[in-house]
């Protein structure tokens, strides 16, 4: 659970009422718990989007944040577990949009590899030759097997837990993620993973609601008023920040 103060009023962002599945809380799914960065502690209460959760809470006029675990793959099929909505570095598609509907993007992030210790590559021809695994649920796939065309047949696993396992038991080199997401992970596990490169472009990342939800224009105006009074830049200096320019790039064919 976590702790967001703020009184408990009838109207929310923009004059408009949100309408929570629980009176005064905002119920957040997520699937990656702990996600370094992202969902920090024991209970999950520190982190990038821990604490955008906490502020999207006191923007709503709720009093408190519930955490409700749901797998990836049953989030982007849009079933949130009875939450109001998701947090759980989701990039919006049309597919997607199919079955939920998506806020304004509150974070842009580049194609990030990571990579088990210790694998090394230079340049996308050795990326290439890298043993890959990834995820049949994930954005990023396409970019693996049309930037990177890999010369050994991917891994596909069903979501990230499953390909990190991959990684931890040397059955694969590299995953592709989302760069603050990946150098979180290469953070909380130096002796096992290194940040190794990022990729040209991004893909924003939202927070995602049920189909038809009459909450997303509420959440959307709050999500850009975070954005408007620098909430969002401080929560991304501090927890998703560090490093990312230092990250070296390595170009692949569009």
């Amino acid at each position: 659970m976590l702790g967001a103060s703020a009184c408990a009023a009838e109207e929310g962002a923009a004059g408009s009422s949100f309408e929570p599945a629980k009176p005064n809380v905002l119920t957040v799914a997520t699937a990656f718990l702990s996600a370094p960065g992202f969902w920090e502690g024991d209970p999950p209460t520190s982190g990038f989007e821990a604490e955008l959760a906490s502020e999207l809470a006191r923007e709503l006029d709720l009093e408190r944040v519930e955490l409700v675990q749901v797998s990836f793959a049953k989030i982007v099929h849009g079933e949130l577990g009875g939450a109001d909505l998701a947090l759980s570095q989701l990039t919006p598609t049309k597919e997607r949009e199919k079955s939920m509907d998506f806020t304004t993007p509150y974070l842009t992030a580049a194609p990030g590899v990571l990579v088990r210790r210790p694998v090394e590559a230079i340049d996308v021809l050795t990326l290439r030759g890298l043993r890959w695994v990834v995820s049949s649920v994930s954005t990023l796939t396409p970019i693996v097997m049309d930037r990177i065309r890999p010369t050994i047949t991917p891994i596909v696993v069903e979501d990230r837990s499953r390909a990190l396992d991959e990684l931890r038991a040397g059955r694969a080199d590299a995953h592709l993620l989302d760069l603050p997401v990946a150098l979180g992970l290469a953070h909380a596990e130096p002796a096992r993973f290194r940040m190794l490169a990022q990729l040209s472009g991004g893909e924003g990342l939202a927070a995602a609601l049920p189909n038809g939800s009459p909450n997303r224009d509420i959440v959307d105006s709050a999500i850009r008023s975070l954005q408007a009074d620098g909430t969002i830049d401080r929560l991304v200096s501090r927890w998703l920040g560090e490093s990312l320019e230092d990250v070296p790039l390595i170009l692949t064919e569009d």
